[in-house]
């Protein structure tokens, strides 16, 4: 059963003014607990909805107590009225009484300003227990951001020992990246690998729009997932970009996870290091840039739709890196909004022209730090350049 509203009553014992104003609180509809005016037990105030002291001649005494209740009360709110002579409510108020009635009191104002209090005090009690659930739930919140910090930060490292710490070189083939992991949760990754003593096969990937732990070992899974070269008991076979594409694709797709699968582009490309022949396949990145050796850089607009958003084909580009030749890929990370819908990379050519007698890593290093003067998102950057020597 719930505890009944009940007033505190403090008077000096014998004194008839308490007896009264226990009829009138009584006649409120409250209980009644008694307090001789000045004892020293401590006092449970949970049932309490008001404290009533009646001064009387004990002013001094009214006041200490009333002082010594506010202090055991805390936080806690429970109002506290005096009843006293008209020379001692500046006495009451200071001492830390709400309202200060004065004698003679009338029955029908004292009774109302009683219920008032009470409302003062039930509504407070209110506040209160809403502050200590927002207090509970901001340790709730406090304890999960730091799980999902954790989570993050665990998935940052896992998702790390899969990026290559170098790359193979194979004939005149040369690898270069600038890498930027701008967040924890972010999805960006590549890889380069020996096919054969001929061939090089490499990849560029980007989880789009997600902020959570997940993006991340959802890249690595992707990265894994992009087989290059098939081995069997009768040999091997390089694996085409698109066939690559496409198998990954198919492999999200029967990950059934709807739409809480986030975007994934990647492009995927196989080079011949002794003749420059180059086959690369696009599916939702940045169309990269090829920057000959003499001559002015172009957009390769290779068509693609992201991965593991519906049964697609994906075409493929024939080409040949001569000599001097490069191949500049990025990942959204490039853009200055970090933008994954469609869009012409016009600043990454620009860009490009800058810097075009430029070689190696000096010329990716210096493309990235141009590009991310203009960056105003926590996106991963990733730039690779492919170059012919």
């Amino acid at each position: 059963m719930p505890t009944p509203a009940t007033v505190l009553l403090s008077y000096s014992p014998g004194r008839t003014g308490g007896d009264n104003l226990r009829a009138l609180v009584a006649s409120a509809g409250f209980v009644v607990a008694e307090h001789s005016l000045g004892s020293a037990p401590a006092v449970d105030f949970d049932p309490i909805v008001v404290a009533l002291i009646d001064a009387g001649a004990r002013t001094d005494v009214a006041a200490a107590q009333t002082r010594r209740w506010r202090a055991e009360l805390g936080d806690q709110i429970v109002p506290v009225l005096w009843v006293a002579a008209p020379e001692q409510v500046a006495v009451g108020l200071d001492a830390g009484a709400d309202v200060v009635l004065t004698r003679p009191i009338e029955p029908g104002a004292f009774v109302a300003q009683l219920r008032a209090l009470a409302r003062t005090q039930s509504t407070a009690a209110r506040v209160a227990v809403r502050a200590a659930e927002a207090r509970l739930l901001g340790d709730q919140l406090k304890k999960a951001l730091a799980q999902l910090e954790r989570e993050q930060e665990m998935a940052r490292r896992v998702r790390a020992t899969f990026l290559p710490r170098s790359f193979p070189q194979v004939g005149a083939a040369r690898f270069h990246v600038c890498y930027r992991p701008r967040s924890r949760s972010g999805g960006d990754f590549y890889n380069v690998q020996r096919l054969d003593e001929h061939h090089v096969g490499f990849l560029v990937g980007d989880v789009v729009g997600t902020g959570a732990a997940s993006g991340g070992l959802l890249g690595a899974f992707v990265q894994r997932s992009a087989v290059m070269k098939e081995i069997s008991d009768r040999g091997y076979r390089i694996v085409p970009p698109n066939e690559v594409l496409n198998a990954v694709n198919r492999l999200l797709i029967e990950l059934n996870a709807g739409d809480d699968l986030p975007l994934v582009a990647m492009l995927a490309g196989v080079l011949h290091t002794g003749t420059g022949a180059l086959t690369i396949a696009r599916a939702g990145l940045p169309a990269p840039v090829y920057v000959p050796a003499t001559g002015a850089p172009e957009v390769w607009a290779v068509p693609g739709p992201f991965l593991g958003s519906a049964d697609a084909t994906y075409p493929v580009r024939s080409d040949t890196l001569n000599p001097g030749d490069r191949l500049v890929i990025g990942t959204d990370g490039m853009r200055p909004t970090g933008d994954p819908g469609p869009g012409g990379p016009d600043r990454l050519l620009e860009i490009v022209v800058k810097h075009q007698t430029a070689t190696g890593s000096d010329f990716v290093d210096a493309i990235a730090r141009d590009l991310l003067q203009h960056v105003r998102h926590a996106d991963d950057f990733t730039l690779l350049g492919v170059e012919m020597g």
